[in-house]
Protein backbone atom coordinates (compact mmCIF):
# COMPACT_ATOMS: atom_id res chain seq x y z
CA UNK A 1 0.00 0.00 0.00
CA UNK A 2 1.21 3.47 -1.08
CA UNK A 3 0.09 6.44 1.11
CA UNK A 4 -1.09 10.17 -0.72
CA UNK A 5 0.01 13.45 0.00
CA UNK A 6 -2.07 16.17 -1.68
CA UNK A 7 -0.20 19.15 -2.08
CA UNK A 8 -1.52 22.71 -1.76
CA UNK A 9 0.11 25.49 -4.56
CA UNK A 10 3.78 25.99 -3.30
CA UNK A 11 6.47 27.03 -4.91
CA UNK A 12 10.25 26.24 -5.02
CA UNK A 13 12.95 28.86 -5.63
CA UNK A 14 16.54 28.87 -7.14
CA UNK A 15 19.03 30.41 -4.78
CA UNK A 16 19.29 33.43 -6.96
CA UNK A 17 15.47 34.06 -6.72
CA UNK A 18 15.42 33.31 -2.84
CA UNK A 19 17.91 36.37 -2.48
CA UNK A 20 16.22 38.37 -4.60
CA UNK A 21 12.72 38.14 -2.79
CA UNK A 22 14.42 37.71 0.82
CA UNK A 23 17.83 39.73 0.50
CA UNK A 24 21.19 38.15 -0.36
CA UNK A 25 22.21 34.92 1.88
CA UNK A 26 18.86 34.69 3.41
CA UNK A 27 18.40 31.41 4.90
CA UNK A 28 14.55 29.84 5.02
CA UNK A 29 13.30 28.92 8.34
CA UNK A 30 12.38 25.23 8.58
CA UNK A 31 8.04 25.49 9.30
CA UNK A 32 7.94 21.35 9.24
CA UNK A 33 9.41 18.37 7.40
CA UNK A 34 8.19 16.67 4.42
CA UNK A 35 8.11 13.09 3.66
CA UNK A 36 10.63 13.38 0.62
CA UNK A 37 14.33 13.47 2.01
CA UNK A 38 15.55 16.91 3.07
CA UNK A 39 12.59 18.56 1.94
CA UNK A 40 10.72 20.93 4.18
CA UNK A 41 7.79 23.32 4.37
CA UNK A 42 9.67 26.86 5.10
CA UNK A 43 7.80 29.44 7.61
CA UNK A 44 8.05 31.92 4.72
CA UNK A 45 5.52 32.76 2.28
CA UNK A 46 5.58 34.82 -1.11
CA UNK A 47 2.61 36.56 -3.28
CA UNK A 48 1.73 35.51 -6.89
CA UNK A 49 0.76 38.22 -9.32
CA UNK A 50 -0.42 38.32 -12.79
CA UNK A 51 -2.14 40.95 -14.18
CA UNK A 52 -3.44 42.68 -10.96
CA UNK A 53 -4.56 39.81 -9.28
CA UNK A 54 -2.87 38.45 -6.51
CA UNK A 55 -2.87 35.43 -4.46
CA UNK A 56 -0.91 35.82 -1.29
CA UNK A 57 0.24 33.05 1.38
CA UNK A 58 1.79 30.56 -0.82
CA UNK A 59 4.58 28.42 0.93
CA UNK A 60 7.92 27.76 -0.11
CA UNK A 61 9.46 24.59 -0.08
CA UNK A 62 13.38 24.36 0.44
CA UNK A 63 15.98 23.70 0.24
CA UNK A 64 16.01 25.44 -2.85
CA UNK A 65 16.58 24.24 -6.14
CA UNK A 66 17.96 25.13 -9.54
CA UNK A 67 15.10 25.71 -10.90
CA UNK A 68 12.06 28.54 -9.66
CA UNK A 69 9.06 26.64 -10.02
CA UNK A 70 5.72 27.58 -9.17
CA UNK A 71 2.88 24.82 -8.75
CA UNK A 72 -0.41 26.25 -8.75
CA UNK A 73 -4.12 24.31 -8.34
CA UNK A 74 -6.56 24.34 -10.81
CA UNK A 75 -8.78 27.16 -9.55
CA UNK A 76 -5.78 29.24 -9.18
CA UNK A 77 -5.22 29.05 -13.30
CA UNK A 78 -9.03 29.89 -13.00
CA UNK A 79 -8.17 32.66 -10.94
CA UNK A 80 -5.39 34.29 -12.93
CA UNK A 81 -7.82 33.24 -16.44
CA UNK A 82 -4.44 31.59 -17.25
CA UNK A 83 -3.64 28.05 -19.00
CA UNK A 84 -0.75 26.87 -16.80
CA UNK A 85 -0.25 23.25 -17.99
CA UNK A 86 -0.35 20.07 -15.77
CA UNK A 87 2.95 19.30 -16.21
CA UNK A 88 6.05 16.84 -14.22
CA UNK A 89 7.84 18.93 -12.01
CA UNK A 90 10.80 20.42 -13.55
CA UNK A 91 8.96 20.27 -17.22
CA UNK A 92 8.99 24.00 -17.95
CA UNK A 93 8.96 24.64 -21.18
CA UNK A 94 6.67 26.62 -22.99
CA UNK A 95 4.78 27.06 -19.76
CA UNK A 96 3.10 30.19 -17.69
CA UNK A 97 4.77 33.31 -16.52
CA UNK A 98 3.90 34.93 -13.30
CA UNK A 99 4.92 37.80 -10.88
CA UNK A 100 7.02 36.60 -7.68
CA UNK A 101 7.04 39.12 -4.81
CA UNK A 102 8.96 38.76 -1.49
CA UNK A 103 9.11 41.17 1.37
CA UNK A 104 12.35 42.66 -0.65
CA UNK A 105 12.30 41.88 -3.78
CA UNK A 106 9.97 41.09 -6.95
CA UNK A 107 10.65 38.62 -9.59
CA UNK A 108 9.27 37.66 -13.12
CA UNK A 109 9.42 34.43 -13.47
CA UNK A 110 9.17 33.31 -16.78
CA UNK A 111 8.34 29.47 -17.70
CA UNK A 112 7.94 28.66 -14.63
CA UNK A 113 4.13 28.02 -13.52
CA UNK A 114 2.53 24.67 -13.73
CA UNK A 115 0.13 22.39 -12.17
CA UNK A 116 1.73 19.36 -11.32
CA UNK A 117 0.89 15.99 -12.46
CA UNK A 118 0.37 13.38 -10.21
CA UNK A 119 2.65 11.00 -9.87
CA UNK A 120 4.38 8.52 -6.80
CA UNK A 121 7.62 9.10 -5.38
CA UNK A 122 9.72 5.84 -5.18
CA UNK A 123 13.28 4.95 -4.13
CA UNK A 124 15.20 2.76 -6.06
CA UNK A 125 14.09 -0.47 -3.54
CA UNK A 126 10.71 0.79 -4.26
CA UNK A 127 11.10 0.74 -7.69
CA UNK A 128 11.94 -3.63 -8.05
CA UNK A 129 9.02 -4.24 -4.97
CA UNK A 130 6.71 -2.86 -7.02
CA UNK A 131 7.93 -4.08 -10.38
CA UNK A 132 8.02 -0.13 -12.02
CA UNK A 133 10.83 1.61 -13.95
CA UNK A 134 11.26 5.31 -13.18
CA UNK A 135 9.31 7.46 -15.32
CA UNK A 136 6.93 4.97 -16.23
CA UNK A 137 3.06 6.06 -16.35
CA UNK A 138 0.93 3.30 -14.10
CA UNK A 139 -2.72 2.87 -13.35
CA UNK A 140 -3.49 3.28 -9.73
CA UNK A 141 -6.71 2.74 -7.08
CA UNK A 142 -7.49 4.45 -4.34
CA UNK A 143 -9.06 2.57 -1.30
CA UNK A 144 -12.09 4.55 -1.86
CA UNK A 145 -12.38 2.89 -4.90
CA UNK A 146 -11.49 5.77 -7.24
CA UNK A 147 -9.03 4.49 -10.13
CA UNK A 148 -6.80 6.88 -11.95
CA UNK A 149 -4.53 6.18 -14.68
CA UNK A 150 -1.62 8.83 -16.28
CA UNK A 151 0.72 8.16 -12.68
CA UNK A 152 3.98 8.95 -13.34
CA UNK A 153 6.97 6.84 -11.42
CA UNK A 154 9.42 9.14 -10.01
CA UNK A 155 12.84 7.88 -8.15
CA UNK A 156 15.92 9.72 -7.17
CA UNK A 157 17.86 9.02 -3.90
CA UNK A 158 15.81 11.40 -2.11
CA UNK A 159 12.51 9.77 -2.70
CA UNK A 160 10.30 8.49 0.12
CA UNK A 161 7.31 6.13 -1.07
CA UNK A 162 4.33 8.55 -1.50
CA UNK A 163 1.59 9.40 -3.96
CA UNK A 164 1.23 13.07 -5.03
CA UNK A 165 -2.01 14.65 -5.79
CA UNK A 166 -3.11 18.38 -5.75
CA UNK A 167 -6.19 19.60 -3.78
CA UNK A 168 -7.85 20.50 -6.64
CA UNK A 169 -7.88 16.83 -7.58
CA UNK A 170 -8.15 15.22 -4.28
CA UNK A 171 -10.94 16.72 -2.87
CA UNK A 172 -13.02 16.34 -6.56
CA UNK A 173 -12.07 12.50 -6.33
CA UNK A 174 -12.51 12.61 -2.16
CA UNK A 175 -9.36 11.74 -1.78
CA UNK A 176 -7.30 12.58 1.52
CA UNK A 177 -3.50 12.40 2.95
CA UNK A 178 -2.73 9.54 4.21
CA UNK A 179 -5.30 7.10 1.98
CA UNK A 180 -3.71 4.04 0.70
CA UNK A 181 -3.42 3.30 -3.09
CA UNK A 182 -2.26 0.61 -5.01
CA UNK A 183 -1.45 0.39 -8.69
CA UNK A 184 -2.97 -2.08 -10.93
Amino acid sequence: MIKVGVSNHHIHLTREDLDTLFGKGYELTKKRDLVQIGQFAAEETVTLERDGKVLEHIRIIGPCRNYTQVELLERDNEFFNIKAPIRDSGDLKGSEWINIIGPVGRIHALESTIVADRHIHMSKYDLVKFNVHKGQIVKVKYENGVVLGNVHIKSDPTCKLELHMNKDEAERLKIETGMGVTIC
